[in-house]
């Protein structure tokens, strides 16, 4: 694992601001292994250690089931958030391996998109080339069990990663005689990049176990270079939870991240999840705006440079890619890549906007897999420092609890209620 954190640009802007007794006492907080280890027992009703940190995949169990994709084209996963984010960060992020297979997600019943592919016929899937995985920890997701079933009307094979225990998707799976895999029971959705709902769909594409059995070892040894023991000059989840807390102690709610590559853009999504959902609660946290870059400069940096002033810059680079050229002037598409970059940072210390980036050497494994463990540590940390529990999302819960009632009484009640936007709207155009 080779990831560097730049911070000079960023500690001096800030200077001395949020360095205060409160932020000496968080900082004695991250710096004692045992007080962070009694709080994460506390808040996930477990060991001292997160359990994505404990839990290992199933390689064996993997390689076991792979078969179910052998001769399909293309692999859907059914879900929502942590059930299908890690696993797209991980396969656009290693896309250039060249998988045998295709895929894509369903993350909803849209039927401009994928849903009404998959339903039409005619076009890339069908049911002799494509396979259904369904992901859902609680079992309960109401889209992910009517779209399974649809699918599964119209003679598309399924194979189901649920949790063990009672749920709507177990009920399906055991009517139907699906097969099924299991879904980690105490790993939240978020944090299971290295679990098997990510990993048994990235096996499928290859057709074997070599690349998830390199990410189970990648990710087992980031975990042990960013857990509780180390303190915080010495772990960079630490440091890096510390001083977005620190930069919102200041007034920076808002952190905005240019990422120069295009295979981690997943990773970037996966990011606004795992901060979001882990720390943005109570009236704290900060908003995470990944952005795509170097297009993000062309309108973006008129938002981070030019608008409120509660903005601060995390960028995130690689170092080298597999293949590079040289344009007509002599200098690689690499470096011309980082020069746009440093313009970027060059700008922000102009302007005295703290900003910070964040490399990768490479796209390899070990530093895919620990710039994504990197956050998942960073996310509990930042919630530690923020008094919430960074295991909990219970603003996700109170949406999906509200439109799985609507679906249950559906009736002429719920379609006036959806009604409601077009015929009460104040204004027409």
């Amino acid at each position: 694992m080779s990831l560097h954190l730049y911070l000079k640009s960023f500690d001096g802007p800030l200077g001395e601001r949020g360095k205060d007794g409160l932020w000496r006492e968080k900082k004695g907080l991250l710096d004692d292994a045992a007080g962070c280890a009694e709080l994460i027992a506390r808040y996930q009703d477990g060991p001292g250690e997160p359990w994505f940190a404990t839990e290992r995949a199933d390689v064996a169990g993997i390689a076991a089931k792979i078969g179910a994709a052998e001769g399909m084209e293309h692999v859907v996963v059914v879900g929502n958030g942590g059930s299908i984010r890690n696993v797209w960060a991980l396969y656009l992020a290693f896309s250039e391996r060249g998988f045998a297979r295709k895929l894509h997600l369903l993350d909803g019943t849209d039927m401009s998109g994928l849903l009404g592919e998959l339903l039409r016929g005619g076009g890339a899937f069908s049911p002799a080339n494509t396979l259904i995985v369904p992901v859902s920890k609680s079992g309960e997701t109401e889209n992910v069990i009517q779209e399974t079933a649809l699918l599964m009307e119209r003679g598309y094979a399924a194979l189901a990663i649920t949790s063990s225990g009672p749920s709507k998707l177990a009920d399906m799976v055991a009517q139907a005689n699906l097969d099924t895999f299991p879904h980690p029971d105490q790993v939240g959705g978020r944090f299971t990049a290295a679990q098997n709902n990510a990993l048994l769909p990235l096996a499928m594409l290859e057709g074997n176990t070599a690349l998830v059995s390199e990410i189970d070892l990648a990710f087992a040894a980031a975990h042990e270079k960013l857990n509780t023991s180390a303190p915080a000059s010495e772990n960079m989840a630490k440091r890096l939870a510390l001083e977005l807390w620190r930069a919102e102690q200041a007034g920076y709610t808002e952190v905005f991240m240019p990422i120069y590559a295009h295979a981690l853009s997943g990773v970037g999504e996966l990011i606004v999840q795992l901060v979001h959902e882990s720390y943005c609660k109570a009236g704290r946290g900060q908003t995470i705006l990944a952005a795509g870059a170097p297009e993000s400069q062309h309108h973006t940096n008129q938002r981070y440079f030019g608008g409120r002033e509660n903005v601060v810059g995390l960028s995130v680079c690689v170092g080298r890619f597999g293949a590079d050229r040289s344009l007509p002037g002599g200098v690689s598409c690499t470096e011309f890549l980082h020069m746009e970059h440093a313009g970027v940072v060059a700008e922000a210390e102009r302007r005295g906007t703290p900003h910070m980036a964040l490399t990768l050497d490479s796209l390899a494994v070990p530093d895919v897999c620990g710039l994504i463990a990197l956050w998942q540590w960073a996310a509990v940390y930042g919630g530690l420092l923020r008094g919430v529990n960074p295991f909990d999302q219970p603003a996700v819960e109170g949406s999906k609890q509200a439109t799985t009632q609507l679906f249950e009484n559906f009736g002429e009640e719920t379609k006036a209620s959806l009604a409601r936007f077009t015929r009460d709207a104040g204004y027409r155009l």
